[in-house]
C-alpha cells in the first residue's frame, strides 16, 4: 500500500518545451497480486496547479518510466526495474493531482499510482513468456512484479488477469469519481492496442468519460471533449514511434499534450 504526500482548429499548436530536473521518487514497495486494497484519505484539495507544459511532462515521464520498468525486468535487472517502478507511480500519481484538482490531493495520487499499477499488469500479461523467462534466467523475486508470472496457456486476450486490471481500473475511478463505464472501456482499449488491433476508437471512447470527470461538471460542448480525446489518441500513436532516449521520446510528443492540457485547463476554469 502507498502513502503519498499528496469554428477552431483541431491541429495542436507548439506551445513550451521541458527543463526540469525529475522529481525525487517516492519511497514505496511492490503490490502483491491482489484486488486493490482501500485507504482512508484526508480532505486535502490541490491549490498549486501546474501549467500545462509541467503537466505534460510529469504525464509523459511516467511512461515512460512505465516502460522503463518492462524493459529492465525483462532484461533481468531487478534494481533499475524497482527503481523505474517506483517513478511511474510517483509521477503518475503526481499527473493525476493536476488532472484533478477538485478530489482530495492523497486520493488523486493514489488514483495515478492504480492507474499505473493497471498498466504494470497490462505489460505482465501482453510480455508473459519473455518475462517468465526472465524469472527462470535471472531469479527475479517475485514481489517485482503484480501478478503471478507463470507460463500461461491460451490466447493473449483471454488471459484471467485482464479482469485484475479491470478491478484497478475501478478503484481509479472509485478514487477521482470517474464513471465506472471507464474501466471497462481503458481495459478493452489496451487489450486491443496490445494485439495492433482496431484500437483508436476504444481509446477515444475510454478517454471521453474520463475527460468528462476531470472536467468536474463544467458544461462543455461535445466537441470540445472529442477534441480532448482525439488528443490522447494521438498523444498514445506518439508514444508508440518511442525509443531508448527518455529526453527524445518525451520530447516527440510534448507539444501536443502541453496543448492537451492547455485546454483541458482553459475549459476547467471556464
Amino acid at each position: 500500500m502507498y502513502y503519498p504526500p499528496n469554428g477552431e482548429s483541431d491541429d495542436p499548436v507548439a506551445r513550451g518545451r521541458l527543463a526540469r530536473e525529475p522529481k525525487t521518487m517516492s519511497e514505496s514497495s511492490n503490490s502483491l497480486a491482489r484486488e486493490p486494497t482501500r485507504t482512508i484519505h484526508s480532505t486535502d484539495t490541490t491549490t498549486d496547479v501546474p501549467t500545462p507544459d509541467e503537466a505534460a511532462e510529469t504525464l509523459l515521464r511516467a511512461f515512460y518510466a512505465q516502460d522503463e520498468r518492462d524493459a529492465h525486468l525483462r532484461a533481468g535487472d531487478a534494481t533499475a526495474a524497482a527503481r523505474a517502478a517506483d517513478m511511474a507511480r510517483d509521477l503518475m500519481g503526481t499527473a493525476f493531482v493536476a488532472e484533478f484538482p477538485h478530489v482530495p490531493e492523497s486520493m488523486a495520487h493514489l488514483a495515478g499510482v492504480r492507474f499505473v499499477e493497471a498498466l504494470f499488469i497490462q505489460d505482465e500479461i501482453e510480455n508473459r513468456e519473455a518475462l517468465a523467462s526472465a524469472v527462470d534466467e535471472h531469479g527475479l523475486d517475485a514481489t517485482l512484479f503484480l501478478t503471478d508470472t507463470a507460463v500461461r496457456d491460451g490466447p493473449l486476450l483471454a488471459d484471467p488477469r485482464w479482469d485484475l486490471v479491470e478491478a484497478y481500473l475501478r478503484d481509479v475511478c472509485d478514487h477521482v469519481d470517474i464513471d465506472h463505464d471507464y474501466a471497462a472501456a481503458q481495459t478493452r482499449f489496451w487489450k486491443l492496442h496490445g494485439q495492433q488491433m482496431n484500437w483508436m476508437d476504444a481509446a477515444a471512447t475510454a478517454h471521453r468519460i474520463k475527460v468528462e470527470a476531470m472536467l468536474d461538471g463544467v458544461d462543455a460542448a461535445p466537441r470540445d471533449i472529442a477534441r480532448l480525446a482525439d488528443y490522447f489518441v494521438a498523444g498514445v500513436a506518439g508514444h508508440d514511434q518511442w525509443g531508448d532516449d527518455e529526453t527524445d521520446a518525451v520530447d516527440s510528443v510534448a507539444d501536443l499534450v502541453t496543448t492537451y492540457y492547455d485546454e483541458l485547463f482553459t475549459l476547467r476554469s471556464a
